[in-house]
């Protein structure tokens, strides 16, 4: 069976339509049974009448109604679907000169026409329904084709049915598509995320690290081996948080699913800004809280702007001061500046390399800010602007808050 339905997934592969290969074997299985139903029909229907001539109507019309079947299994280049109506209309023809009561044959037409219809374009559906339903009149004006009428109702159910196939299968492949695409963006958020927290967490680590060692070479203090000490557990104490937080963040990636921890937000940007002091760095940190409330998607974003600008800076120009600015911006949302010297010696980061940048204007744009980043007067600038909420379009009063060095 399994072979069977790898030539059915070739076949649909070969004709544009990805169609689940059962619908194939059930749709070649009806077929079948009405052909040998409607033969069954004409031999005991006939019994006793039937001459070699009957016989060979029987068996041609048997042949040329199972050839589709056989045809799509054996076959390896592109299905000539023009040539589906003929087959099924010709063994339609062929079983109606020799006419029964209570005659299957014409379900024939229904089925072909349901099949044809799903694997042509509007225009060749329309076309190929014509001649089906053409055919059904046929017999009704013969007088060979019982409950003619109704029966050519039928052949137009089976085309619009098989259109309506089509259409659920072009909407199921735009929806497999989506969701593709948004597992694409998921895991890149979820790159830039792991980003975040190693670039920073290896920032005060290395921080820390650099400060032990320089304790532990001068040694001519008696507070140096405790400074030394204290600099090496919160490395430690930030290499563990680090992670935890790559596992969590792992884990969702495995799973597809939300955090279960809060993320960071304004409130988590002292403890941020405490780590990098802990470890050495002179940071002038001013916050300016709205009195409205922040999207959580917004507020992270303000936190990991701050926190990709401190590790950018310890990372490019080591033991220079640092300016953190955060307030409400003119037109009602949030400005993030970061700022450091930079001078001679100073490498300044480039804007395509790495996820730094990048993963911050992306952050920023997403929320309909805009992002700059670049030297502007003799310091590295990281300008983040986040554009207001629709309810919050006006400026709010805002509670000023200062915290220096």
């Amino acid at each position: 069976m399994a072979w069977l339905f790898d030539r059915y997934r070739h076949m649909f592969a070969l004709t544009g339509y990805d169609y689940p290969p059962h619908y194939m074997l059930i749709a070649q299985a009806g077929q079948l049974f009405f052909c040998l139903f409607a033969a069954g029909q004409r031999v005991i229907g006939h019994a006793g009448d039937l001459d070699a001539r009957d016989w060979l109507v029987i068996v041609a019309a048997l042949v040329v109604g199972a050839a589709p079947s056989f045809a799509s299994v054996v076959q390896f280049h592109r299905p000539m679907v023009a040539l589906m109506p003929v087959h099924y209309i010709a063994a339609v023809v062929l079983f109606w000169l020799l006419p029964v009561h209570g005659d299957v044959a014409p379900l024939i037409l229904v089925l072909g026409a349901t099949m044809t219809t799903a694997v042509s374009d509007f225009r060749r559906a329309v076309a190929y329904l014509a001649l089906f339903v053409a055919a059904a009149i046929g017999g009704v004006v013969c007088g060979v084709a019982e409950q003619g009428w109704l029966m050519v109702l039928m052949v137009c159910f089976g085309g619009i049915t098989g259109q309506l196939m089509q259409q659920q299968l072009r909407a199921m492949e735009a929806e497999h598509r989506e969701h593709e695409r948004q597992q694409v963006v998921d895991r890149a958020g979820i790159a830039g995320e792991v980003h975040d927290v190693v670039a920073h967490s290896l920032s005060i680590v290395l921080l820390n690290v650099t400060a032990a060692r320089r304790a532990l070479e001068s040694g001519r203090e008696p507070g140096d081996v405790d400074e030394a000490i204290e600099a090496l557990r919160d490395a430690e104490s930030q290499g563990r948080e680090a992670m935890g937080d790559v596992r969590r963040t792992i884990e969702l990636l495995r799973d597809d699913g939300t955090p279960e921890t809060a993320q960071p937000s304004l409130a988590d940007l002292d403890s941020l800004i405490a780590g990098f002091r802990r470890a050495g760095s002179t940071v002038d940190y001013h916050c300016a809280l709205p009195a409205g409330v922040l999207s959580s998607a917004t507020e992270l974003a303000v936190y990991r702007v701050v926190q990709e600008s401190l590790s950018n800076a310890s990372r490019h120009a080591p033991g220079r001061p640092v300016t953190v600015a955060v307030a409400p911006s003119a037109d009602g949302g949030v400005a993030v500046r970061v700022a450091n010297p930079v001078g001679a010696g100073v490498r300044v980061p480039r804007q395509p390399a790495g996820l730094g940048l990048s993963g911050m204007a992306s952050r920023v744009t997403n929320l309909g800010g805009t992002f700059r980043a670049g030297p502007v007067d003799g310091e590295w600038v990281v300008d983040a602007r986040f554009a207001a909420a629709a309810d919050a379009a006006a400026p709010c009063p805002i509670q000023e808050v200062v915290r220096g060095r």
